[in-house]
């Protein structure tokens, strides 16, 4: 059945019938979705699956509001409906899967923080130390060419 709603709430009531298989007008099957609106919260509809899309049929329907017509409806209501639940619990697992991947995530990144400091404290131990080399070996150079000086001056040699 085709019923026209505006601002999530259907201007009719009564019981309506399900359309035959949850299949509506445009071909699709239904959907069935939870209001999240000010004015019906926590309240199950069915909708065309293309609502808001050119294909849009129109179809929508508040759960209180069906009356199922055949035990294949049923069926069909009862498998979305357990389709929905498995889905639900899907997402409660990829959520939690997302929060431990950002806690590896958080700690990967503290321990490469901490490796880049340790690196940097290594290099620049590595500079010092290299600098005293450096002068170690000009200290070493000055004395052996003082020493080859005074011993040219002392003995009248020239160099």
């Amino acid at each position: 059945m085709r019923r026209s709603c505006s601002s999530g709430s259907c201007a009719s009531s009564g019981t309506y019938s399900m359309p035959p298989g949850g299949i509506c007008a445009c071909g699709e099957l239904i959907v069935y979705l939870t209001s999240h609106t000010s004015e019906n919260p926590g309240r199950h509809f069915w909708r065309c699956r293309n609502f808001k899309t050119p294909k849009d049929c129109g179809f929508f329907l508040w759960d209180e509001d069906v009356e199922v017509q055949s035990s294949g409806t049923q069926h069909v209501v009862d498998m979305v409906r357990t389709e929905l639940k498995d889905s639900k619990n899907k997402l409660d697992e990829l959520k939690k899967k997302l929060e431990d991947t950002k806690m590896k995530f958080e700690d990967t990144k503290m321990k490469l923080e901490e490796s880049k400091n340790k690196i940097s404290k290594l290099q620049r131990k590595l500079d010092c130390e290299l600098l005293n080399k450096k002068m170690t070996f000009a200290a070493i150079l000055s004395f052996v060419l003082a020493w080859v000086v005074s011993f040219c001056f002392l003995y009248g040699r020239k160099i």
